[in-house]
């Protein structure tokens, strides 16, 4: 059997702004299966297992995008053909089939998100399977209270796959935003590897800086969240965990609980147009303006990032398009001057336009 020790190259799906997408690009399916084909797996059994009705790797396949229901199914199969709920991205530390699971009812019922966060550190330190390998999980606020950071490094002498274990902080975020009903926004991440040969993967997970070859992986956002109670209990998550894949690999299931959510499909993905001003915005949410700020600074957020981030997924978006010049992204995300928009996003990714596509 093969070792895959680069882990799973996840593309950028260019397709429209991810924000609302319910369907998955067929490079992430074929992803999966390509780490299948490195482990030596029986392509065709999972693919038969997971319903599919043609092989995502043939040229014959035409379409390009499967059901968020079809690419879980194949998740599926291929954590059940390896035994291994990563994936394989970490050879060397094994999760069983039904740890995670584990790991997610024992986050339920925490006081609040930090509380939920430690129990999940203190389990991982004990559930997984490690062959010699050293593996740190840490949760810290900083000294003013205003970042936290979740940092995890696995195997100091194991670079080439530093990259999928940021990733895969990533995807426990996502699962944390869905816990307490809010959009965690990470504003800056490190990995303890070099950066990749292919960084679609990282890119899809990070839109914001990444620093490389640093002492640890972590991903840090507002410390507000880790305050905010959760809002789930075992039912939503048995729900939850049925298309759990494609809401922590693909898409961030929205969520109705959250203002982030609601600001961001008023402003929608089209930026030419002026956005609302913030007494415009309260009067389109039916709040005062007093009350509209408590909400954005108990999820951590501000109207400004919201619109920042808005623009900036929307020209990650569009860069990663055929036939779109620079100068028109940035006019589509409402910069009339191009020069500001290098500006801006190389604030937002730490790329510049150009760099990043």
């Amino acid at each position: 059997m093969v070792r895959a020790t680069r882990g799973i190259h996840l593309p950028t799906p260019n397709d429209s702004n991810q924000w609302f997408n319910d369907t998955v690009p067929m490079e992430f399916t074929r992803a999966l299966l390509v780490q299948a084909h490195a482990y030596g797996e029986d392509v065709d059994a999972m693919l038969r297992a997971a319903r599919f009705p043609f092989d995502p790797l043939r040229q014959s396949a035409q379409t390009a995008f499967v059901s968020r229901e079809q690419y879980s199914r194949l998740c599926v199969e291929l954590v059940r053909a390896l035994g291994d709920e990563s994936g394989g991205v970490m050879p060397d530390v094994q999760t069983p089939v039904g740890t995670t699971r584990l790991i997610l009812l024992s986050m339920l019922n925490s006081s609040n998100l930090s509380a939920a966060i430690r129990r999940a550190i203190e389990f991982n330190a004990t559930c997984r399977v490690r062959q010699g390998v050293e593996v740190i999980n840490r949760l810290k606020v900083d000294a003013d209270g205003k970042e936290a950071t979740l940092s995890y490094l696995y195997g100091e002498d194991l670079p080439g796959v530093q990259h999928s274990v940021l990733c895969n902080l990533a995807m426990w975020l996502r699962f944390c935003g869905w816990l307490i009903g809010q959009h965690i926004d990470i504003s800056s991440a490190t990995c303890a590897g070099p950066e990749p040969e292919f960084t679609a993967g990282v890119r899809h997970f990070f839109p914001c800086p990444v620093q490389y070859e640093q002492p640890t992986n972590s991903v840090s956002f507002s410390a507000r969240h880790l305050e905010a109670e959760l809002l789930r209990d075992e039912p939503q998550l048995q729900e939850f965990l049925k298309l759990a894949p494609y809401h922590v690999i693909i898409e961030p299931q929205a969520s109705t609980f959250s203002v982030t959510h609601r600001i961001r499909k008023i402003l929608g993905d089209d930026f030419r147009a002026e956005m609302p001003s913030f007494e415009e915005l309260t009067s389109l949410l039916n709040m005062s303006a007093r009350t509209l700020r408590r909400r954005l600074e108990k999820e951590g957020t501000s109207y400004q990032r919201i619109k920042d981030n808005a623009r900036r997924d929307a020209a990650i978006s569009l860069l990663s398009r055929e036939g779109l010049t620079v100068s028109e992204v940035a006019e589509r995300v409402g910069f009339s001057d191009p020069s500001a928009f290098h500006r801006s996003f190389k604030k937002w990714t730490g790329l510049s336009p150009g760099s990043y596509r």
